[in-house]
């Protein structure tokens, strides 16, 4: 798992993840929102995104016919 973050003077912060660190703060945030209300919209978003790529690697993985 790699990740890397770097901040900026306005107060931004860009994270570069690869695939197995995404997943796990697209996990948190999905468990975050179960307590708070403010992170709904976020999770919204990281579950349609982890969806999408679950769909995709069945997809790869599905023998050609």
């Amino acid at each position: 798992m790699r990740a890397s973050f770097k901040t900026h003077n306005d107060g931004t912060v860009a994270l570069h993840l690869d695939r197995e660190a995404a997943r796990a703060v697209f996990a948190s945030v999905i468990f975050a929102a179960r307590f708070h209300q403010d992170f709904e919209l976020l999770a919204k978003v990281a579950k349609k995104e982890l969806e999408r790529e679950h769909s995709t690697a069945n997809e790869r993985n599905s023998p050609c016919q």
